[in-house]
């Protein structure tokens, strides 16, 4: 082919702009495609936030809906310094007095102090870990015994050549899975082993060191029990947390008590000299926040639908949907409902019942006043909006209902996913367009460049062959 630069050369011809205009007039229908298939893509964009408006306002529905919704509770506490509480699922509102007599704490014990520091050789040999409580009985002197929980609760450690320093036996027992954490404490006497257990009185423990062990080793050996041995001193002794609730007696091995009130956590952080108030109350808080994001969820919806099909006079623009049957149907479907009245509850029938009005433009306010006398009321309201009646669809409530028509409009076989899934057809119909296009407009650049080429070679022939004729006519009359 020749080049942009040479053709029209033969011929004198402005031949190069000839060719691009031919080409762009072929190109020309696929500019219109473009232009159209651009609009098409934003109407894929506004159908997705329409889709995502409706995910929002389904969710929203779905909140409402749960059981835990409607018997949430909250818990306030007159010293949160001494006692913290949450609630959970299964909490009922009531009121409890709490006195902390004490907090439960583990056992600790400590070593000897070694001046070689952390590298002091201890000696090789075995311990042994056994987890337990100690017992005293009412003799005098009391006797104390040891009782290990299970022989699963003994745990054997091996202190061998490589593992017999300080450190490196504190290693070996924190890697040992016998929930006893072991450190190294520094201070102008030396470097001590400390070993701390879980708290609880059942999570006391013992040490004993295994026959053939270094002498050494010895030195690591706890037993609290009447008769025996023990080397290393006790600084805390594993001990229960107790309490008071309502003048009932309670402890636990951990000063956070999850099972002893229902649906309660109660969180212990230090004794005290009077009864901390517990309140337990219904968290009509959170109901008031879910029902006001129901309505922005909804307000959204009609918004979103409203502000995609408008034509704003002011500045001559119309909405992307605008005209749209379907995102109309679906503003229609939804203002349907909300405004439909329910047998869901005998006493609030009506949006205005609970205090939510209809405005002009469709979409929901809700006053405050009528909203928290209605909350007063909960086991109605929780009607109005979540009944659920499989044999009568009429009485099911207004978030059930909404979440009903949601899950339809939001399926896969819904007429937003059959909208949207038509114009994404519709763009690909529309590149196949322009991809043939675009190849017609190729092959037809091709035939005139090699048109125009042929006419700038014949061309330049003849005009080489005229040049050669007058140059022979005019020698002719030069010589005549």
């Amino acid at each position: 082919m020749a080049t942009l630069s040479s053709l029209g050369v033969g011929s004198g011809l402005d031949a190069e702009n000839i060719v691009k205009s031919l080409v762009a007039l072929e190109r020309k229908p696929a500019e219109a495609i473009k232009t159209e298939n651009s609009k098409l893509e934003t109407k894929v964009s506004t159908w997705g936030k329409i889709q995502s408006a409706f995910s929002s306002l389904q969710d929203a529905a779905s909140a409402l809906n749960g059981a835990d919704f409607w018997t949430s509770t909250k818990a306030t506490t007159s010293d949160a310094s001494v006692v913290g509480v949450t609630t959970s699922a299964n909490s009922t509102p009531a009121s409890y007095s709490i006195t902390v007599e004490s907090l439960a704490s583990s056992q600790s014990l400590a070593s000897a102090a070694y001046t070689a520091g952390k590298t002091a050789v201890v000696g090789q040999g075995t311990l042994s870990i056994q987890i337990g409580s100690y017992t005293a009985n009412n003799a005098e002197p009391p006797v104390v015994t040891f009782n290990a929980k299970a022989a699963a609760s003994q745990f054997d450690i091996a202190i061998g050549p490589d593992d017999n320093t300080l450190e490196k036996i504190r290693d070996k027992i924190n890697s040992a899975g016998a929930g006893i954490s072991a450190s190294l404490i520094n201070d102008v006497t030396g470097t001590r082993l400390v070993l701390r257990g879980a708290t609880g009185a059942e999570s006391a423990f013992k040490i004993s060191v295994g026959a053939g062990s270094d002498p050494g080793l010895a030195a690591l050996a706890y037993d609290a029990s009447t008769g025996g041995t023990s080397q290393m001193s006790r600084t805390q002794t594993a001990s229960n947390a107790r309490a008071t609730i309502n003048g009932l007696a309670v402890s636990s091995a951990s000063n956070t008590m999850t099972d002893v009130v229902d649906g309660l956590t109660l969180q212990l952080s230090k004794v005290s000299a009077s009864p901390v108030n517990v309140n337990v109350a219904q968290d009509t808080d959170s109901i008031r926040k879910g029902i006001d994001t129901f309505v922005s969820a909804y307000n959204n919806v009609v918004s979103t639908i409203r502000v995609q099909t408008k034509y704003d006079e002011a500045s001559k623009t119309a909405g992307p949907l605008q005209g749209d049957a379907t995102a109309r149907g679906l503003l229609s479907q939804i203002r349907n409902l909300i405004g439909n009245s329910s047998g869901a509850s005998s006493v609030f029938g009506r949006l205005s019942d609970v205090g939510m009005d209809i405005n002009v433009d469709g979409t929901l306010s809700v006053k405050s006043s009528k909203m928290s006398e209605a909350m007063g009321n909960l086991g109605e309201l929780k009607k109005f909006f979540a009944n659920s009646d499989a044999a009568n669809v009429g009485n099911d409530g207004l978030s059930q209902r909404m979440k009903s028509l949601t899950s339809q409009l939001l399926g896969t076989d819904s007429t937003i996913n059959s909208r949207t899934e038509g114009i994404k057809s519709l763009i690909e119909r529309n590149k196949d367009k322009i991809e043939r296009i675009d190849v017609r407009a190729t092959l037809a650049e091709n035939r005139l460049r090699a048109q125009y080429t042929l006419l700038d070679n014949n061309m330049a022939k003849l005009n080489g062959l005229s040049s050669y004729v007058s140059a022979q006519l005019a020698a002719l009359n030069k010589n005549s």
